[in-house]
Parts: C-alpha cells; sequence; structure tokens
C-alpha cells in the first residue's frame, strides 16, 4: 500500500546500518567542535599577544 511504512524494523541490518552510520556522525561532529574549539583557543591567545 502506497504510503505504508509498517516494514521499519529498526532491529534488522538496515537498522544497525543506521545506528552506526549516526553514531559515526555523531563521532565527527564531536571531531568538528573539538577542532573548532581549538581553533578559537588559538584565536583568542593570539589576540592576548597584540
Amino acid at each position: 500500500m502506497v504510503g505504508d511504512h509498517t516494514n521499519h524494523d529498526n532491529t534488522s541490518s538496515g537498522g544497525m546500518k543506521l545506528q552506526a552510520a549516526v553514531a559515526e556522525i555523531r563521532r565527527l561532529q564531536a571531531k568538528v567542535a573539538a577542532i573548532d574549539q581549538e581553533k578559537a583557543d588559538k584565536a583568542v591567545g593570539q589576540d592576548e599577544e597584540e
């Protein structure tokens, strides 16, 4: 039936792949946030030297 999405089972291999992808995205987001924070800290340090 069109629009019937009852076949979404998060315990299937597709669900596990999705969970792994979400976990990887979150890991990368945390890494980017840490890098951005390091850049901001470095910029503040350079401003203080001037």
